[in-house]
């Protein structure tokens, strides 16, 4: 905590100073190494990915900062990323097993929403598309089924996102044909 608001201090008195883009990378590492799991309170990992963004937004191109420093801010902030998207995601999945799917639609949509890149997308297009099925909103379900099978081809939820999928479009077709209420 103290390296903290030493770093924030040097950076408000110094913003325009040669090693500024050191401060501002090591004040984002401090909260990164004060991340807990994705299973407790993210509020060191929301720090770390703001900052960490800063260091990307303000240091990142400049000619005086080290390929190596911006590499591992990087890496770093897709990590901080992950991990706060896996939060999202436990929450969103503990939604769906208790069966709460407008929370979980919610958490999931949440995370697309913040974070298109997340890691584990598969997983979240797979749960997402399960729960508006489970409420019965099939159509908004099939795009997510088919974002899973075009952007992974090697996942986990694959097959059963294809089946799904065929499914979906076949109940889909026969009420597009008969009417709803046809035999």
């Amino acid at each position: 905590m103290l390296a903290i608001n030493e770093y924030r201090e040097f950076l408000s008195f110094y913003p325009t100073h040669e090693k500024a883009y050191y401060a501002q990378f090591q004040l984002g590492m401090a909260h990164y190494k004060q991340m807990h799991s994705w299973d407790r309170d993210q509020t060191e990992t929301k720090e770390a990915i703001a900052e960490l963004t800063k260091y990307m937004t303000l240091y990142a191109n400049q000619p005086r900062t080290p390929e190596a420093t911006t590499t591992e801010a990087k890496q770093r902030l897709r990590e901080a990323k992950d991990r706060y998207g896996k939060s999202e995601y436990g929450a969103g999945f503990f939604y769906y097993k208790t069966r709460w799917y407008p929370g979980a639609i919610d958490r999931f949509n949440a995370i697309l929403k913040s974070d298109p890149d997340y890691t584990n997308r598969d997983a979240v297009y797979f749960y997402l598309a399960q729960s508006l099925v489970k409420v019965k909103r099939p159509a908004e379900a099939l795009p997510y089924l088919d974002r899973l099978i075009k952007e992974f081809d090697q996942s986990e939820y694959l097959e059963e996102a294809r089946k799904l999928e065929e499914s979906l479009k076949a109940e889909l077709s026969k009420k597009t044909e008969g009417g709803t209420n046809a035999p």
